[in-house]
């Protein structure tokens, strides 16, 4: 009878990801210091199964051996499960605030920073689209996958992502469809280019690289959750410099406690849809 194999799980010690990170930073410049460490472990312990290494000592002399594979790592370490009208609650309130008062600027600068594969970017799009507002945008997408950013650029997404993503639509605008937007083809489904014709796609490192210009939109959702809060405090303070006056902030639901948002920076407009507000002067 054949004996059965199982395989041992891994765990990573605090020595081992110190090691790590300080191999990555030493050769590519990349700062895990600021990651929460469990969650950051868990990452690389799923990266260690993706690439079938059986130690991070393993792992490591990858790292340092071949530069190239910094780039498949990065894409796996910052791989996030995104969606199209995600939260369709917020997408409600986003649009009646571009019929509303945002319609009264002449026109919107937004950032979408960690935009992952892109289905926010898109989203953002058709709800420019469905509240009728005809002023410029421009919007900037920003990512640390080089991968994720082709997707998003590409818009190409697997049919079997479309139910679950016109799920989320239905609930933002029963009356509509998703499929618009899109045409399908050989089990995928490609976006309508005209929604990001006013969007810049840019490869990023959120916490190193300097913002473009200020914004009144910024949406950073769901990415640092993976931070730890000293790190949050600082992105807050670089969002709330890259912020026109009143500009407004959009994070998700488990981003960051209350606490850590500076109240004489910030106001919240809306706690379940995670916006606050730059306040005036601050």
């Amino acid at each position: 009878m054949e004996q059965e194999h199982t395989i041992e799980p891994i765990t990573i010690s605090d020595d081992e990801l110190k090691s790590l990170a300080n191999a990555i930073y030493r050769r590519h410049g990349i700062d895990f210091s600021c990651y929460e460490s469990m969650l950051l472990k868990d990452r690389i312990v799923r990266a260690l199964h993706v690439f079938r290494f059986h130690s991070v000592h393993e792992l490591w002399l990858k790292i340092l051996k071949d530069r190239s594979f910094i780039f498949p790592f990065m894409d796996e370490i910052s791989k996030e499960l995104t969606a199209m009208f995600r939260d369709p609650a917020l997408w409600k309130k986003i649009r009646r605030m571009l019929e509303e008062e945002l319609n009264a600027k002449g026109g919107l600068t937004i950032w979408h920073a960690g935009c992952s594969t892109g289905e926010e970017v898109y989203t953002m799009s058709i709800v420019q689209k469905e509240a009728g507002y005809g002023k410029p945008v421009k919007a900037h997408a920003t990512d640390i996958s080089k991968k994720a950013m082709e997707t998003a650029q590409r818009g190409e997404y697997p049919k079997s992502k479309m139910d679950r993503y016109e799920q989320n639509y239905k609930e933002y605008n029963p009356l509509g469809t998703l499929a618009q937007y899109y045409t399908e083809s050989n089990g995928s489904v490609k976006m309508n280019t005209a929604l990001i014709s006013h969007v810049v796609f840019d490869h990023r490192n959120l916490i190193s690289s300097p913002f473009s210009y200020p914004y009144d939109v910024i949406f950073c959702r769901n990415v640092m959750i993976y931070f730890d809060n000293e790190m949050k405090r600082k992105l807050f303070e670089k969002f709330h410099q890259a912020l026109n006056e009143n500009g407004l902030l959009i994070i998700g639901t488990y981003d960051a406690a209350l606490p850590l948002i500076d109240n004489t920076k910030f106001k919240a407009l809306d706690l379940d849809a995670r916006i606050f507000q730059k306040i005036s002067g601050s």
